[in-house]
């Protein structure tokens, strides 16, 4: 820490030059343009840009994508918002109050919530990431496959128990998600659900099943009803116009503070376990939120606040977050910090427990990067937001047709297969059947993400423990997610009694 902090003078000087200036600023542009694009996430940018880091010197290419890293997690949300089409599975979340907000006529308002958490929930992890990083990595090396598999039955009861009108729809939906995710190969061995289809075998793509089921049921429906769709009210456009409804409120900042601080924590807590990424983070957080928010339930998903703020905090605390197991262990807290470790490799840097004592001055680089790069995504974010809020205004007779066309033509472009183009109109479909039967369809992409979580690990724990499953389950992390699990989902069933009896007393009544 004292090497680190020797070095806070020389690489304040580095950040004012040109080079990590123009570094930056590229980073957070292409991270938001690229992250914007549906299915297109932090890894694929980070990946398609890696070249460019080939003539940089060490600290300013560490510099460039980590700007590209963090910009993208909030790209993503962009189209979220406006056109209930999220860049990444991470903002599948934001989609429920985003939207919800924007087709209230906030569209601004909704990508400032959005922006501002974001960058609150970058700057604090960094924060703790420069605090106690060395401690959270001992904690995170205590996670083996049997508690990432706890993880992932964790963050399903979430889905079930807090994404739809009740627990059963809610579960129902994240039950078909669950096997959408088993068609292919299985990690136990063997093949399921191909029905002897060449195209079934490697499964369905991730970004088949975001298109499909949360941008596709919105792309039919204004293609269906556009004759009738509603236009924006004059009277809230009238509000809009002097923008005193349509913008960050003062009390949005008072209200949104324990949501902020609950976001950080989570997030940086999640992106420092090996594996688990932006989309178990932004799910626990929107679920904990839900929780201990003191807004009714049924308010959430409704365009409040609260829902966005949530998942865009923990979407961006845990870029810092991945940090922590990737510098001080050399283990990638998921695709996009092994691609960030990369470049460190291919500059020479070894990650690993003596990483801070041999770079103190590219470990503080990074630290005092970071924090730089959360304030030019805020000025830049700022200036984009404007023009990115027009969108919402596009009529809907000419935005239904475009989106759909975007989305097949994203489809096609994944991998110029067919097929796929083929997989996201029938379960598009679906999606809109069980929109219009009111079965959420959000827990469908969440258990979607979570179900290789769970049988992946499930598959290494057996494997470490010679199919001992009694060994798996009793470790004390492992029991203690478990037990969280199962508390989650007693309450939720509890809620939703009590949610029932009521109904019932008010229709006697």
């Amino acid at each position: 820490m004292e090497n680190i902090i020797a070095n806070i003078g020389p690489v304040l000087m580095d950040m004012g030059s040109l080079p990590v200036i123009l570094a930056i600023v590229a980073g957070v542009t292409l991270g938001i343009v690229l992250g914007a694009l549906p299915g297109f996430g932090s890894s694929q940018s980070l990946a398609l840009l890696f070249p460019l880091t080939f003539t940089m010197p060490a600290d300013v290419a560490i510099i460039f994508f980590l700007a590209v890293y963090s910009a993208a997690e909030y790209g993503g949300s962009i189209p979220a918002i406006l056109i209930r089409t999220p860049g990444t599975p991470a903002q599948a979340v934001t989609v429920l109050d985003g939207y919800s907000m924007a087709q209230k006529g906030f569209p601004n308002r909704a990508l400032k919530i959005s922006l501002l958490s974001g960058v609150i929930g970058g700057l604090t992890s960094t924060i703790i990431f420069i605090l106690v990083g060395g401690w959270i990595a001992s904690i995170a090396l205590e996670f083996g496959p049997g508690e990432m598999f706890a993880l992932g039955i964790f963050g399903l009861s979430i889905i079930g128990s807090f994404f739809g009108r009740d627990p059963t729809r809610g579960f129902l939906a994240a039950g078909l998600g669950l096997f959408l995710s088993t068609v292919g190969s299985s990690d136990f061995g063997g093949m399921r659900f191909t029905f002897d289809k060449g195209f079934l075998t490697d499964g369905i793509p991730l970004v088949v099943v975001i298109i499909a089921f949360l941008a596709g049921p919105e792309a039919l429906r204004l293609l269906i009803s556009h004759r009738k769709t509603i236009e924006t009210p004059k009277t809230v456009l009238q509000i809009n116009t002097q923008k005193t409804d349509d913008r960050f409120l003062k009390s949005d900042f008072r209200r949104l503070i324990p949501t902020w601080i609950r976001g950080s924590m989570i997030g940086t807590a999640i992106g420092a376990l090996p594996g688990a990424g932006a989309s178990i983070g932004s799910l626990i957080a929107y679920g904990e939120e839900k929780r201990w928010s003191r807004r009714p339930k049924n308010e959430f998903g409704t365009g409040i606040a609260e829902g966005i703020a949530a998942p865009e905090t923990a979407n961006n605390a845990v870029v810092a977050g991945t940090l922590v197991p990737s510098l001080t262990l050399g283990i990638p807290g998921s695709g996009s910090a092994a691609i960030l470790l990369s470049v460190l490799i291919s500059k020479g840097v070894v990650p690993g427990p003596l990483l801070f004592a041999a770079e103190p001055k590219l470990i503080t680089s990074i630290f005092i990067g970071l924090i730089f790069i959360n304030l030019w995504l805020l000025a830049l974010g700022l200036i984009y937001t404007r023009g990115f809020a027009y969108i919402s205004k596009i009529s809907r007779r000419i935005l239904g047709p475009c989106v759909f066309i975007m989305i097949l033509l994203g489809t096609y472009a994944y991998a110029n297969y067919t097929a796929h183009v083929m997989m996201v109109i029938v379960l598009s479909l679906v999606a809109y059947w069980m929109v219009k039967i009111d079965i959420p369809v959000v827990p469908v992409v969440l258990a979607f993400v979570m179900g290789p979580i769970v049988e992946s690990n499930l598959a290494r724990a057996m494997t470490i423990h010679a199919g001992d499953l009694s060994v798996v389950l009793t470790r004390p992390i492992t029991l203690t997610i478990l037990g969280l699990a199962l508390a989650t989902f007693v309450y939720s069933a509890i809620s939703s009694m009590r949610s029932s009896l009521a109904s019932q007393n008010e229709t006697k009544e």
